[in-house]
Formats: C-alpha cells, sequence, structure tokens
C-alpha cells in the first residue's frame, strides 16, 4: 500500500519524554492545557507544549503525586480522571484503592510526590472510576474476590470511613471493567469482564437493567445524548444501546478495530498474556465518537 505522507516537521517536534515512568492511563483536564498520566506508584501532572529554544514544543512536567499509601510495590494505577470543574483528580489502583488530590496540592518547582488528601479501599482490584455530581464523590469499578461481592461501589470522601461506601453491589461476576455516570438519567453504567453492561440507579441504590452485550469482555463505554450509550469490547466491536430498552442493540458496527491477544512474543506493556485486545478507549463529545484500539489506529466516527 501508499506509505502515509510524512508529519509535517512542527508536529514531529512536540514530545515529552519521563525515563523511568510508564504510561498506563491518562486524562485531560477539561479547561486547561494540563493532562495526567497515571503510572508505577505515581500520578503525574503535565502542561501540554512549552516552546523549548532550540528544540521545538515539548509538555512540561508540572507536579507529581504518590499513589495512595499501602499500595504494594508492583502495582500501578489504572485510571485517572479529573473532577468535573478540575479543581480535584481521582485515581484508582490495582489494589483498588482510590485516592483523591487538590490539583495546586504539589510544589512544581520540586517535584515532590504528594500524598492525597483522601484515600479508600473501595474493592481489592481496581480497573475504573469516575465522578459522580461532585468532586468528592466517586464510583469505581473492579472486582473484591467473588463473584457475590462488590464490583461496583460509591465513595463519598466526607463521609468517616465506616460509612464514606455509600452504595455498592455484585454487579459483574468476573469483575468490573468500565464505569461511567449519565446525569441526565441518574445512574451508573458499567461494563464487566464477561461482556454485561449494567445500570444502576443511584436514586434506589439498586440495579435497573443488566444484560449480555459482547460475547468477550467490555473495554470501555461512552455515555450519549438521551439515555443512549456506547460500548466497545475486546472483539473489536462497537454498539449503541438505548439504556431504557436494554438486549438489543440500536447500531452494531463489527471489527471496528481488529484484536489483537496478547503472546509471549509480543506483549506490549499493560497487557496480560493470552488476553484479546480490541477497543482499548472511547470518547463521545460534540457528536463525533473517538476510538483506539489495539491494532494502533485511532478512528474518529461521525453521527
Amino acid at each position: 500500500g501508499r506509505r502515509p505522507p510524512p508529519l509535517p516537521p512542527s508536529a514531529m517536534q512536540l514530545s515529552c519524554t519521563a525515563p523511568g515512568v510508564v504510561a498506563r492511563c491518562l486524562c485531560s483536564h477539561p479547561r486547561l492545557p494540563l493532562y495526567l498520566v497515571g503510572s508505577d506508584g505515581v500520578v503525574q501532572c503535565w502542561q501540554f507544549g512549552q516552546s523549548v529554544q532550540g528544540l521545538g514544543l515539548h509538555d512540561h512536567l508540572r507536579a507529581q503525586y504518590a499513589l495512595p499509601v499501602g499500595t504494594a510495590s508492583g502495582h500501578h494505577a489504572t485510571s485517572v480522571r479529573f473532577s468535573p470543574c478540575g479543581e480535584l483528580f481521582g485515581c484508582i489502583d490495582t489494589t483498588g484503592r482510590v485516592g483523591l488530590w487538590r490539583l495546586g496540592g504539589a510544589r512544581p518547582d520540586s517535584l515532590e510526590r504528594a500524598p492525597p488528601y483522601a484515600q479508600m479501599r473501595c474493592l481489592s482490584r481496581g480497573a475504573d472510576l469516575c465522578f459522580v455530581d461532585s468532586p468528592v464523590v466517586v464510583a469505581a469499578a473492579g472486582s473484591s474476590g467473588g463473584a457475590e461481592e462488590p464490583s461496583l461501589c460509591v465513595w463519598d470522601a466526607l463521609l468517616p470511613p465506616g460509612r464514606s461506601v455509600v452504595a455498592s453491589c455484585a454487579a459483574h461476576p468476573e469483575g468490573g471493567v468500565c464505569v461511567s455516570y449519565l446525569p441526565s438519567e441518574g445512574v451508573l453504567l458499567s461494563g464487566g469482564a464477561g461482556g454485561e453492561v449494567v445500570v444502576f440507579d443511584l436514586r434506589q441504590r439498586r440495579l435497573r437493567h443488566r444484560w449480555s452485550a459482547h460475547a468477550l469482555g467490555v473495554r470501555t463505554l461512552a455515555c450519549g445524548d438521551g439515555g443512549s450509550c456506547f460500548t466497545a469490547s475486546a472483539d473489536g466491536d462497537l454498539k449503541l444501546w438505548d439504556i431504557s430498552r436494554p438486549g438489543t442493540p440500536l447500531a452494531h458496527w463489527p471489527r471496528v478495530h481488529e484484536p489483537h491477544t496478547a503472546s509471549p512474543l509480543f506483549h506490549p506493556v499493560g497487557t496480560s498474556i493470552g488476553r484479546t485486545y480490541g477497543v482499548n478507549c472511547m470518547i463521545e463529545e460534540g457528536g463525533r465518537l473517538i476510538t483506539g484500539g489495539a491494532d494502533g489506529r485511532l478512528l474518529c466516527h461521525c453521527f
């Protein structure tokens, strides 16, 4: 096939380097030119391209934040999110610990790793989190060691530790993978490793719907308008659902991204041998859906 055209020089000069840091998860600030990088034992805050004399544009490391105390060595961040207004951010790691930090809580001149101002171990294995109407209320998805144990929980950081988990349920027998909040409906949407999607009613503190959405695990989901949601799976499929009438998708796009199975010969950082990866991330914004996959492609879908 034809070679793609080379990038213009200005595009090739935009770069950042962080020796010894493996980027496990990313999140951009809702208003400022900042983004977070979750890694092994640390979350870093970077500022988008600043001009460096003779070197073009380089991202600038602004601050570092230590993962919650008690995180064992070898464990890392699995998801990092800014609060809706961007004044706080949260992170969940592989041990199920959730931490909250104030964005200005670290000294940019020293780059010391600032600890979280609030933390809680909600699950035994953490996968994803999102904020729920407030910068101090967080929903987390993961697992707690058994099919009947909580895999979806809601944590209020202002309450005493013994009462801070205000809602939980055993939503996913094989563990939760992703979670998103739909404010217009007052519900949480979460996808599981078994391919199921769950709608959790926050007002009534109970499961509203559960259905089998994909043959393989749900990797990511995105909320649309009017009570709709997109789900994407490890087999590369993308589907659109109406959460008030689950069970049959409104639309189905098979193999949007070609799935790849990690093997001992090809085992990128952050993947597990024998596990299949299709669609890895997805964002819905302004009538467009952007997906990234294990095939190395970034796609923009317009609806």
